[in-house]
């Protein structure tokens, strides 16, 4: 099985921070695309530091007062949903194409890919800065829940273009798009790149879109230039605040429906802490009607039980994403196209999702092969447990 994935690939930057606080409270968005915070969303750091009046360097400082970053890890909705489908299926293929800037930031992705068991990872390398985002994580908001909010700086990304990724690119049996709305130009040419994508199942995972919103505020999304690449597109993957952005419509169960009208051939829609939403029409799955499915009980239960646990939520839909894609490798190999079945290969990512938690940041590094699968394993029972079956 051969799984090329591109999209989102950067250094994260992970700091504590009171949501609750005076300079966070601060620091919020008093309007859809103002360039203020927004505790689950992204927003671009030229756009934050036009809203604060300062530069960003002196505006973050407030934020997580004065304080260093907790750690930097390896980010992105592409690059960490690949990684845990490398380390959760032994065999096969697994293969990431991104950008990385000239800078010694680049040098640090480098070495942390080469920490994880791609079959190959094929970085080009353009002027200027890798992409990096800030995270501001607060693991008591949302009670005791925890939220994050991302400042991304876009650097090298915006200069890494469709043809950068080559015809072998699409020599796979999944190809998988992730958060390529901080990929401007693979966004805007999301259509034929799907479309070239012939025989493979395609998967996109979506990130919030702040280019979208800073230009057109409270407007719809689009995927692909001309907003149609849906038809092209056998899962979507997104939260709650991206599906309504990109379907235009007022309630997760009416964007899943506008979805499928235009083609996409399944639906996830995940919501933090809260049930996620599945649905699949005609195509790879099959045909399934609105369904929910709770978080897994057992990860909530060891948060609250063990306070050492970090109960950082950054790269949680990330490692969810990877979760279905490794579902879906794993059903393609017994089961004919139209008959997979969603739920099945949601039951993993929750568990992924949610085992994210014990870690800080998105990207576990594994100390031997296997021992990432071997950890997931008694969670994935207990879910299904937990789901009767």
């Amino acid at each position: 099985m051969i799984i090329h994935g591109t999209g989102c690939c950067l250094l994260d930057a992970l700091y504590r921070a009171d949501f609750s606080g005076p300079a966070f409270q601060a620091a919020l968005s008093r309007r859809e695309g103002d360039g203020g915070l927004t505790p689950g969303r992204l927003v671009f750091a030229e756009n934050f530091e036009r809203f604060m009046g300062k530069p960003y360097e002196e505006a973050l400082g407030a934020l997580i007062e004065g304080k260093g970053s907790d750690s930097q890890n390896l980010g992105g909705p592409s690059v960490v949903s690949l990684a845990h489908v490398a380390q959760v299926r032994s065999g096969g293929e697994v293969c990431f194409f991104g950008v990385r800037g000239n800078d010694e930031t680049g040098l640090l992705v480098e070495k942390a890919l080469a920490r994880l068991p791609f079959k190959k990872c094929r970085l080009s390398i353009r002027e200027g800065a890798t992409p990096r985002t800030d995270v501001l994580s607060d693991p008591h908001y949302d009670n005791g829940h925890g939220e994050r909010t991302f400042i991304n700086l876009l650097g090298a990304a915006s200069r890494f273009d469709p043809p950068d990724l080559g015809v072998s690119f699409f020599e796979a049996d999944i190809v998988a798009f992730g958060g390529t709305a901080l990929v401007p130009a693979l966004h805007d040419g999301l259509t034929e790149l799907l479309k070239q994508a012939k025989g493979a199942v395609t998967v996109v995972n979506l990130v919030y879109d702040y280019r979208s919103e800073y230009a057109a505020p409270g407007k719809k999304w689009k995927l692909g230039i001309r907003d149609d690449a849906y038809p092209y597109i056998d899962l979507l993957i997104a939260d709650r605040d991206e599906v309504l952005k990109t379907s235009g419509q007022g309630s997760p169960e009416e964007a899943a429906a506008w979805l499928l009208s235009r083609g996409v051939g399944a639906v996830v829609i995940t919501e933090g802490a809260r049930p996620i939403r599945l649905t699949a029409g005609k195509g790879l799955f099959a045909p399934r009607e609105l369904t929910a499915m709770p978080v897994c009980e057992l990860i909530n239960q060891e948060l609250a039980l063990h306070r050492e646990f970090p109960g950082d939520t950054t790269g949680c839909g990330d490692n969810f994403a990877g979760g279905i894609i490794a579902g879906i490798a794993e059903q393609l190999g017994s089961l004919p196209r139209g008959s997979l079945d969603l739920r099945e290969a949601c039951i993993p990512a929750v568990a992924a999702g949610g085992f994210a938690c014990f870690t800080v940041g998105g990207t576990y590094y594994e100390s031997h092969p296997g021992e990432k699968q071997k950890r997931l394993e008694s969670y994935i029972k207990a879910y299904r447990k937990q789901l009767g079956g």
